[in-house]
């Protein structure tokens, strides 16, 4: 099976890998770099780090399976709290779990073990044939984990590891966007009664103070009542800030006018711009 790692040494020539290690340094294993943790450097950007799971296969003597995640220079946020590290079991990485991480310092790092669960329901680790193979794939890395119970068996626990820069919150709105919202569903309500005219002025104060929806409905407005100068001017307004369909507009606009050349430009921004979803 992809990511199976099953090898044993003779017991009599080879100590348990546990008794090998003597830094965060790998040994050699059947020609294999063995690592006792996994470190990936953060730095100071909040992170989220994504566990998935690829293969799970206890082997008797072991109830659960799992990575034990801790953040040097940092700390996990969960449920509000702030904790240095937690241990995340084979059950919850089947979907696919994220974790929350921000760090203190620029060399912050987190590290990662197998850890699991004995026949007493002790949480073991960094004991009898324990450690990780760690391979490399273009979007992330996959640690094959072995447990310390029995030979060393890389194929028990093999988990999926990325990282990305966590997204900021969104910025609380402000009183000025407030009001433009205010302006623009005004206008939306007047246009839904068949108020054009109150719809258009009001719609032109919410697209002076940088509206871009305003801007592009106004646009269709003007472009309806064969209003096309004042179209295109709102139109281009909204396209120039990124509004995709404001550039199509403004594409068949130009098309229209004859300006084709133009219109082939705002129709290329328009196709790189991200699918809606």
């Amino acid at each position: 099976m992809k990511g199976s790692y099953s090898y044993a040494e003779p017991a009599a020539t080879a100590p348990p890998l546990a008794d090998r290690y003597d830094s965060a340094d790998p040994v050699t294993w059947n020609g294999a770099q063995v690592y006792p943790l996994h470190s990936e450097g953060i730095g100071v950007s909040p992170t989220t780090v994504r566990l998935a799971l690829r293969a799970v296969a206890p082997r008797p003597g072991v109830r659960s399976l799992g990575i034990g995640l801790g953040v040097d220079r940092g700390h996990v946020l969960l449920d509000g709290r702030r904790l240095r590290g937690v241990d995340v079991w084979s059950d919850a990485m089947t979907a696919g779990v994220e974790l929350q991480i921000c760090t203190t310092e620029a060399d912050a790092a987190i590290t990662l073990t197998p850890v699991w669960v004995d026949d007493s329901d002790a949480i073991v680790s960094w004991t009898g044939n324990y450690g990780l193979l760690v391979t490399r794939e273009p979007t992330l890395t996959v640690l094959h984990c072995s447990t310390g119970v029995g030979p060393p068996d890389f194929g028990e626990l093999v988990v999926e590891l990325s990282l990305a820069v966590t997204p900021p919150p969104p910025e609380p709105p402000t009183e000025a966007s407030r009001y433009q919202n205010a302006l623009y569903e005004l206008g939306v309500a007047m246009q839904s009664r068949g108020d054009e005219d109150q719809a258009c002025q009001l719609w032109t104060q919410a697209a002076e103070f940088g509206h871009l929806a305003a801007a592009y409905d106004l646009g269709v407005l003007r472009y309806r009542r064969g209003d096309y100068l004042e179209a295109e001017h709102w139109w281009r307004t909204a396209a120039a800030h990124g509004d995709p369909r404001a550039m199509a507009g403004l594409a068949e606009l130009l098309t229209r006018r004859g300006n084709t050349s133009e219109a082939r430009v705002w129709r290329a921004a328009r196709a790189a711009e991200p699918p809606v979803h």
